[in-house]
C-alpha cells in the first residue's frame, strides 16, 4: 500500500461532461427509469436560479458519482512524493479554463477533496467549487457557483446544491438534493444509463450507474455489451472516498483519497490481478 500526498492534478473530463465540453464531436442520450421524485418546500421560497437551467436529479447523481471516479483517476496521474511533504496549490490552465484540486476538512473533521473550476461559458466567468466527501452509507457532493470574483471572495454563491447519494443493497439509489433552500428526493430503482457516441471514431460507450451492497457501481460497456471497466464507489468514516476499478483482464485497483486540513490529499493505492 502506498501513502502519498497529492499535489496539483490535471483536469479530467468524465463521460457525463462530454456533452457540454465537446458538443460538436459527441452526442449524448440520457436514459432513465424507475425514478420517483419528492419535493419538500421550506417556509420561505428559494431564490430564483440565476446561473443556468437547474440540473435534473439524474444529472446530479451522475456528476456526484463521476467526480469520485475522476478523483481516483487524477490520483493515478501524479508521481509519488515524499510522505509528509506539504504540497502547495498550483493553477492549471486548459483552453482558458483553470482548475484547482486540494484538500480540506468539514467542521466535524471529515476529510474533503475540493475541485475548484474557473470557466467562461459564453464568455462569462463562472467559478464552481465542488466538495466531495462521505461517511459509511452516503456520498456527499456540495457545489457552490459564483459569477464574479467579488462574490467568490465573499462566499456569496449565486447557486448552491448539495447532493447526498445513498446506495441501497438492492440496486436502488436514493438521492437527496438540497438546492437553494429546496429539498428534493429522487429514488432510482433501475440503473441510470448514459450513452456517448464518438462521431469521429464511430465508437459507443454506454455507462450504467446502480447500487450494489451499499456502494455505487458505474459499469462502462461498448456497443456489443463488452465490459470496458467497472468502478465501485463508496465512502469511509473519515470522509475519504474509496474507488475500486475492475478491468476485463481481471486486474483491479483500489484508490482511497482523503483531503487534509493543510490543503494536501492523502492517497492510498492497492493494485492486483
Amino acid at each position: 500500500m502506498n501513502n502519498t500526498r497529492l499535489g496539483p492534478i490535471p483536469r479530467l473530463c468524465t463521460e457525463v461532461h462530454l456533452t457540454t465540453a465537446v458538443v460538436a464531436g459527441f452526442t449524448f442520450l440520457l436514459l432513465f427509469s424507475g425514478c420517483r421524485r419528492e419535493t419538500l418546500y421550506p417556509t420561505e421560497p428559494a431564490q430564483p436560479q440565476t446561473i443556468e437551467t437547474p440540473e435534473t436529479g439524474e444529472q446530479l447523481l451522475c456528476e456526484a458519482i463521476d467526480e469520485m471516479t475522476a478523483i481516483a483517476e487524477w490520483s493515478g496521474t501524479v508521481d509519488s512524493q515524499t510522505k509528509g511533504e506539504r504540497v502547495p496549490l498550483h493553477l492549471y490552465k486548459n483552453s482558458g479554463d483553470s482548475v484547482f484540486v486540494y484538500g480540506t476538512v468539514t467542521s466535524g473533521g471529515l476529510g474533503v477533496v475540493v475541485t475548484e473550476r474557473h470557466t467562461h461559458p459564453k464568455g462569462l466567468l463562472l467559478i464552481t467549487v465542488r466538495k466531495s466527501y462521505g461517511s459509511p452509507g452516503r456520498i456527499v457532493s456540495e457545489v457552490k457557483q459564483f459569477d464574479s470574483y467579488e462574490s467568490f471572495r465573499g462566499d456569496q454563491p449565486q447557486q448552491t446544491t448539495t447532493t447526498e447519494v445513498r446506495p441501497a443493497s438492492r440496486d436502488t439509489i436514493v438521492t437527496y438534493v438540497l438546492r437553494n433552500g429546496i429539498t428534493e428526493t429522487y429514488t432510482f430503482r433501475l440503473p441510470v444509463v448514459t450513452r456517448v457516441t464518438d462521431q469521429v471514431n464511430h465508437t459507443v460507450r454506454i455507462t450504467s450507474r446502480y447500487a450494489s451492497a451499499g456502494s455505487a457501481v458505474t459499469e462502462v460497456t461498448d456497443e456489443n455489451q463488452a465490459l470496458v471497466r467497472r468502478t465501485t464507489s463508496s465512502a469511509l468514516s473519515t470522509g475519504a472516498l474509496q474507488t475500486r476499478t475492475d478491468m476485463p483482464d481481471g486486474s483491479w485497483r483500489v484508490v482511497i483519497s482523503l483531503g487534509r486540513a493543510d490543503g494536501s490529499i492523502l492517497r492510498e493505492t492497492v493494485t492486483g490481478h
